[in-house]
């Protein structure tokens, strides 16, 4: 079995003049249809208000960004062919692709990226992301800038930008943003007097991006059409149609197997189905080590206090056969989570001692705090991922043993985290762990973060991980984010459960598809090859 584990380039990373400028010239384009299946929909092409990882599967194929990420950890050029940070670290320059041009024909200039962050920093604007623009300078720490002209962001010509910040920031940190969240937006389409005009515009309908495919048709919450971009600056994709569609993770072996589905984007393949997916001839698999986590999250609103106390939670923690899900749900493919990084990434806390399963200890640390074992609660899933929806039985039993009766109720995405935001809920499981930044949670742990479904108001996690994000040196950046593991133990804010292998598989219909990096949601679909 092929396993691939992402790892970081070296921290002191040098401007990416090593990968050096990328450009093609279009090739023929076969008139042939490439489908590839995700498990759970994407909720909006508003692509800074889709809500969950699914909806950069699309946007991948729709807009740019400025640099992507190989599952290597090596951030490498899209739409930026260079970029250098000054030496103080507040500045940071990127160097465009002069070829790239919108759906429409009209060129993308540096005009549109400073166009685009305007636009995601403005209060009238809605960004499901902005948190992710608050190290720019002129915002406040919402990622709000209040004035679009004091924005830290100039284009100083064409093919140049050049962003300012208001502290300090790594490399890597940057990169990691811009890399994830970033996607560029056309100002000739979009720019107006009335900034609010953004989240209502048509153009959402039918998006015009500058990716390597364009918009055709959708069918919400099915299926989205798209058609080869033949003018693509980074080359022509081989084929004319490619097809986006959800398919539950039950269906994925048989869609593989009978060819109605060329490749799994996103979502894993079923443990049960594996050997059968490995040992086909027609298709090429791998399991795919990245950085993602799933967790248990409990209702921390100031409305509902049964789980304001931190020895409430860690005794929950404590009643979770995590190992079990790993070993049993997963056939071992994944490792049991202590928080938020997993043991392979860089700055994990190699000291970090996570709760041993001791449901004794649960039990008898739930009655000292005088928790209400005589009430009912409500575990909300999403529907899609099957391990995930398998481990909410596995914890449903895990606390009915400890004397807790939890109700598993199941939604899909949407509707799920509109009852998360509004605390129709007592604890509910997600994931996360789009990108290698290793503050990459402090969104879940922000108060008034729109991605802080748990409602958490207490900010001292997020103070340490702030602190964190703020240095530059790996080493001060390490004690800082060790400090930060380290007290998501202590205190439990979120149950962190497991990290899962990407089970992953494409039919040999092409010659290779660089399935390692869709941990970044980076699909190079322009580099697919048919046979």
């Amino acid at each position: 079995m092929k396993k691939l584990t992402a790892t970081l380039l070296a921290l002191g990373l040098a401007a990416s003049t090593l990968f050096g400028a990328v450009s093609a010239q279009a090739g023929e384009i076969r008139d042939e249809v490439v489908t590839m299946a995700i498990i759970s929909t994407w909720n909006t092409l508003n692509v800074y208000n889709t809500s969950g990882n699914y909806g950069h599967c699309v946007a991948d194929q729709l807009f740019e960004r400025m640099v992507t990420c190989n599952h290597n950890g090596e951030y490498i050029p899209r739409l930026a062919t260079s970029w250098e940070m000054s030496e103080d670290n507040s500045q940071i320059t990127f160097h465009l692709n002069t070829d790239a041009t919108w759906h429409d024909g009209n060129p993308l200039t540096a005009e549109d990226v400073v166009f685009t962050l305007q636009a995601m920093t403005n209060d009238a604007v809605d960004n499901y992301y902005r948190a992710e623009f608050s190290s720019l300078l002129g915002t406040d720490e919402n990622g709000i800038c209040a004035n679009p002209e004091e924005l830290g962001v100039e284009a100083p010509d064409a093919a140049t930008v050049t962003i300012s910040f208001k502290k300090p920031k790594a490399m890597e940190n940057i990169l990691s943003s811009l890399c994830s969240f970033m996607y560029i937006l056309p100002k000739h389409l979009l720019d107006s007097d009335d900034w609010s005009s953004i989240n209502t515009s048509d153009f959402w309908s039918a998006p015009v991006g500058a990716g390597p495919f364009k918009y055709v048709k959708d069918i919400a919450g099915e299926e989205l059409q798209l058609e080869a971009n033949e003018n693509y600056y980074l080359g022509s994709p081989d084929f004319k149609t490619f097809v986006i569609r959800v398919v539950p993770a039950a269906s994925l072996t048989a869609g593989l197997i009978n060819g109605e589905i060329d490749v799994v984007g996103a979502g894993s393949i079923p443990l049960a189905d594996w050997e059968t997916v490995k040992s086909t001839d027609s298709l090429t698999a791998a399991a795919v080590s990245g950085y993602s986590y799933q967790y248990m999250e409990f209702n921390l609103s100031d409305a509902d206090p049964d789980f304001q106390d931190a020895a409430v939670r860690v005794a929950f923690d404590k009643a979770i056969n995590k190992q079990l899900i790993v070993d049993q749900l997963m056939a071992g493919e994944g490792q049991v989570a202590v928080g938020p990084l997993p043991e392979y990434h860089p700055y994990y806390n190699k000291n970090l001692v996570g709760n041993a399963y001791d449901p004794e200890a649960a039990k008898s640390e739930l009655e000292a705090a005088g928790f209400d074992f005589g009430k009912t609660y409500r575990l909300i899933v999403p529907q899609g991922n099957q391990v995930r929806e398998q481990s909410a039985l596995v914890i449903q039993q895990n606390l009915l043993a400890i004397g807790i009766n939890v109700n598993i109720e199941t939604y899909d995405f949407a509707t799920l985290l509109d009852m998360m935001r509004k605390g129709d809920f007592d604890l509910g499981l997600l994931g996360g762990g789009s990108n290698i930044d290793p503050a990459e949670s402090s969104v879940i742990v922000k108060p008034g973060s729109a991605q802080n479904y748990s409602l958490l108001t207490d900010p001292q996690w997020y103070d340490l991980v702030a602190k964190g994000d703020s240095l530059v040196g790996f080493d001060d950046r390490k004690e800082a984010f060790d400090a930060y593991q380290a007290a998501l133990v202590e205190g439990q804010p979120y149950i962190w459960l497991y990290h899962q292998d990407n089970l992953w598989a494409y039919s040999n219909r092409f010659e290779q598809i660089p399935m390692e990096d869709f941990i970044w949601y980076n699909y190079e679909v322009w580099t697919w090859k048919l046979k």
